[in-house]
């Protein structure tokens, strides 16, 4: 073995000796195992990159979760990398170990401060801060950890002094820890199957039944929803139905159960507080026997881990459950790991038509936003179908804000439904109550729930006379009116919306999602996880307060769920039995016996080698409904299914769709946003042959073009012209060659007499 073999082996050998857990190393945090836990975690590892803190006063806060199964205990510390910078013609002044020093830096930890360091010297430095044990608990109300760093550096309003600190991302915690069970708490939700800014990624797995109800099927698909609303960005959770659940994967994740109790037989072995047995949920109170249930327990595979039910007795009950999760809002009682659901109300199918309005009126008071950094205020407000498509909406924001802001640096932002409708500086004049309007972009506007958010980012102009200093403050004033005249209800306006890239704000018509509906088919465990993928994002985009998703089984599609929504078909092609009713309709038909697309009016179509997997995206009017659409998201294979819908959630694949046709191989995508004589399949499949395609006939009319008579003569002139230009520079060439040839003879020649 070579020298360069022998090492590469050895580092391998050391890698799998290392004392620290795999799933520290997944993360770059070391876990040390042995006598003692502990972690070591960055600043970089949490997210964070370098900070800087300018004098006179500064600040940063870090914040982050520790998993639900740890308890942290002392003997912890902080260690703080900074860079210390100071510049000025007064600079002297600074005595090194001295009684003058330019400045301090307070560290505290949980609003608990744990230690000082002076500033008196230029140049990097180190310093390690123990937390003590009264500081390791969190005061926030879900649990996080915060690190305050502030800078004063008072020294600099006295003389001419100016104090720079940059905070480096490679400062780090070490943080002792105890292993426990969880904390088992309904209203933590969505704790511990997610943490924001965790030491470690977890995994949460939602289990269906391997046969659901379209009930349980669809309670699901709100679940994932619901997780997507509450968690506002991706993690690692997954739907997969009861029979693919693998002993690895019961063992190393949280799991969420949603489906009736007899679907789950292993769940009678878990300890939940209204236990599972003999297919029904026992110990239930006798009004709440047709209740949703949702309950927690320690997990019997891994006492680090957490199961949740999402249950009843009945596919209704069922429903109720998932809809209480799926708010991320749940009330207990005397015992917070129990809950029953006895009723739950969807979205109102009338909602009243109030054109004026202020926020006084929806319950609002001033809302005073203080502190430095960005703060927010967030208000909700209800809008009725006749309502939705005005262009003469309008927010009238009223507000006024402290004088002690610096001006250069403060300012406040509005969205609406999460997309930015207005930004405005602060002035010395806004410091009194200031209106400033704001105009509605058409299609802002969804049915029902609507949100408004006010953000500012407030800092303060620090001046040295700090007699009356006090954190600077925003006041939205509950006058702020609101104008959202009726309009005559219009169809859905297919020239800007029949469009790929619009994905998803096609199916954001309403709040809580209600006029969506996903179309699977039986036995397809494959497209219900891309659903639920879909579904995932489609929350995540809406934030519903409770999303009410519908699902239906492609073989039986009540027709009130085709006239009433926009559809999204998911599945290979030949399992979805109502696209036969929809082939002739879309861009691009299949052909259901290879469940590959026939691209119509092309010349040039690629074959698929045989084994290669393709997604489709394939988007059309409803037929059923004028105001609604119909998305096709399928494949070749079930792979291929998966890879259609990884180009509708990936920023990378999703920035590139346009037109109503795309392809993609889970690498690229190639989109038909109009004629074209070339296969689309082909951008994506370079090494797939080609087959020459009779292009389909004009329908409209067959005419035939006869050549006009001065063209044969042109052709033949212009070969006898190309003809010539390629002797004459072969000529040319050969003479070229020759007399290089003589040139180097003559050289060799005068060569040979010289010597």
């Amino acid at each position: 073995m070579n020298n360069k073999a022998f090492n590469s082996v050895l580092i391998v050998i050391l890698l799998l000796m290392s004392p620290f857990s795999f799933a520290g190393r997944a993360m770059g945090i070391p876990i040390q195992q042995g006598n003692g836990s502990s972690a070591s975690v960055s600043f970089a590892d949490l997210g964070y990159t370098d900070s800087n803190l300018n004098g006179p006063f500064d600040s940063t806060r870090k914040v982050f979760s520790v998993p639900t199964n740890w308890s942290l205990v002392s003997g912890g510390y902080v260690q703080l990398e900074f860079d210390v910078i100071f510049s000025g013609a007064d600079i002297g002044r600074i005595t090194p170990g001295g009684n003058t020093y330019a400045g301090l830096l307070t560290i505290s930890y949980n609003s608990k401060i744990i230690g000082q360091i002076r500033l008196d010297q230029t140049g990097s430095q180190t310093r390690q801060i123990l937390i003590p044990p009264e500081a390791l608990q969190s005061v926030r109300e879900n649990g996080q950890h915060m690190l305050d760093v502030r800078l004063d550096a008072q020294f600099d309003c006295l003389y001419d002094i100016r104090t720079n600190v940059l905070l480096k991302a490679t400062s780090r915690f070490e943080l002792p820890f105890e292993i426990t069970t969880p904390e088992l708490n309904l209203t933590k939700l969505p704790a511990p199957f997610y943490l924001s800014n965790s030491l470690l990624p977890d995994r949460s797995i939602l289990v269906i039944p391997d046969s659901p109800s379209v009930s349980e099927l669809q309670a699901a698909l709100n679940v994932e929803a619901g997780f997507g609303s509450i968690v506002g960005r991706v993690f690692d959770f997954q739907m997969i139905p009861l029979s693919q659940l693998t002993n690895e994967q019961r063992s190393a994740s949280h799991l969420i159960f949603v489906g009736t109790p007899d679907d789950f037989p292993l769940l009678h072995n878990v300890g939940f507080p209204s236990p599972v047995s003999n297919g029904q949920i026992s110990g239930l109170p006798a009004q709440a026997v047709d209740d949703g249930v949702v309950e927690l327990a320690i997990s019997p595979w891994n006492s680090s881990k957490v199961v949740m039910l999402i249950s009843g007795n009945s596919d209704n009950a069922v429903f109720k459950a998932a809809t209480a999760v799926s708010s991320g809002k749940i009330f207990v009682y005397q015992n917070p790991t129990v809950v029953f659901v006895s009723d739950v109300q969807d979205l109102t199918t009338s909602i009243p038509v109030v054109e004026d309005f202020k926020l006084q009126d929806l319950g609002y008071e001033n809302t005073v936003l203080q502190g430095i950094g960005v703060e927010e205020a967030d208000y909700s407000f209800y809008v009725s179908k006749e309502q939705i498509a005005t262009k003469d909406g309008e927010i009238t924001l009223a507000y006024f804000h402290s004088g002690l802001l610096d001006y250069s640096l403060s300012s406040l932002t509005v969205t609406l439904n999460d997309q930015l409708i207005a930004s405005q500086p602060f002035t010395e004049e806004s410091e009194q109550l200031t209106y400033l309007p704001i105009k509605i972009p058409p299609g802002m506007l969804r049915y029902g729930e609507n949100r408004l958010v006010v953000s500012a980012g407030l800092e303060p102009n620090l001046s040295c006379d700090l007699s009356g200093f006090s954190e600077p403050w925003l006041t939205v004033s509950d006058q702020t009116a609101l104008h959202i005249p009726a309009t005559e209800p219009t169809e859905l306006n297919q020239t800007s919306l029949l469009d790929l890239k619009f994905y998803p704000a096609m199916f954001m018509s309403q709040s809580d999602l209600g006029d969506v509906a996903f179309i699977l088919s039986e036995n397809d465990p494959a497209g219900w996880k891309v659903a639920g993928d879909l579904a995932y994002s489609l929350g995540e985009s809406a934030t519903p307060i409770f999303p009410n998703i519908t699902a239906a089984y492609a073989s039986d599609v009540p027709d009130d769920v085709l006239k009433g929504n926009s559809l999204i078909l998911v599945g290979k092609p030949d399992t979805l039995s109502i696209l036969s009713e929809l082939n002739d309709l879309l861009p691009a038909p299949f052909d259901f016996e290879s469940n590959t697309v026939i691209e119509k009016q092309l010349q040039i179509v690629y074959r698929i080698p045989e084994g290669v997997n393709v997604g489709y995206l394939e988007l059309l009017k409803s037929p059923y409904n004028p105001e609604a659409v119909v998305l096709v998201v399928s494949g070749n294979s079930d792979e291929g299914v998966a890879m259609a819908g990884i180009a509708l959630i990936r920023d990378q694949l999703k920035d590139k769709l346009a037109g109503r046709f795309a392809v993609t191989n889970g690498i690229q995508v190639a989109v038909s946003s109009g004629p074209s004589h070339f296969s689309v399949i082909g951008t994506v499949l370079p090494s797939s042959s080609q087959i020459i395609a009779t292009p389909l006939p004009n329908l409209q009319q067959n005419v035939n073009y006869a050549p006009p008579a001065w063209l044969m003569p042109l052709l033949i002139s212009s070969g006898v012209i190309v003809l010539f230009l390629i002797l004459f520079v072969a000529v040319r060439s050969m003479k070229a060659r020759t007399q290089k040839v003589d040139d180097r003879e003559k050289i060799q020649a005068a060569s040979e007499d010289q010597k």
